[in-house]
């Protein structure tokens, strides 16, 4: 296994245990005794924790450039909520980030269809999409893409 492997095992073995815990705490909500913490009911991290932690993992692969709408009430509907910059590798990233169960609203899915089709790296990542942004923004270097399931905007 190559050292960029290794380091990004690491990186997702640390970042499972932030999110989910201890392997005992993980095994305890498996099989429940009580009823299961609401924020596991209601499907995990929110969207702002979710984004933070992808910015967290940008910022140490080097990724720079790093813009969020603090308020989206005061910017274009439908940009993408970051864009990321890595000077060295000459990419840019447009990402829009949701729960695993948000909607993308038709002015998210009509920017992040013109971005793509215009040529640039777009994303939409989930929390269950963990495994893809590592290998986005770690040492793979793995091209961003809309997900198989995006529809494109209907005009």
């Amino acid at each position: 296994m190559n050292p960029a492997t290794r380091a990004e095992q690491q990186l997702y073995a640390k970042l499972l245990k932030e999110r989910y815990g201890s392997l005992d705490q993980l095994e305890a909500e498996r099989y429940p005794r009580d009823a299961v913490s609401a924020e596991r009911a209601q499907g995990g991290a929110s969207e702002e924790q979710w984004r933070r932690q992808v910015r967290e993992i940008a910022t140490r692969y080097s990724w720079q450039l790093q813009y969020h709408t603090a308020d989206s009430r005061r910017s274009d509907a439908g940009w993408p909520d970051e864009v990321f910059g890595h000077i060295k590798q000459r990419r840019t990233l447009f990402i829009e980030f949701k729960t695993d169960d948000g909607r993308l609203r038709p002015a998210q899915r009509a920017w992040l269809a013109h971005l793509s089709d215009s040529g640039f790296e777009v994303a939409l990542w989930r929390p269950s999409d963990l495994h893809t942004v590592l290998r986005v923004l770690g040492p793979a270097r793995q091209r961003a893409i809309l997900p198989p399931s995006f529809r494109r905007p209907t005009s």
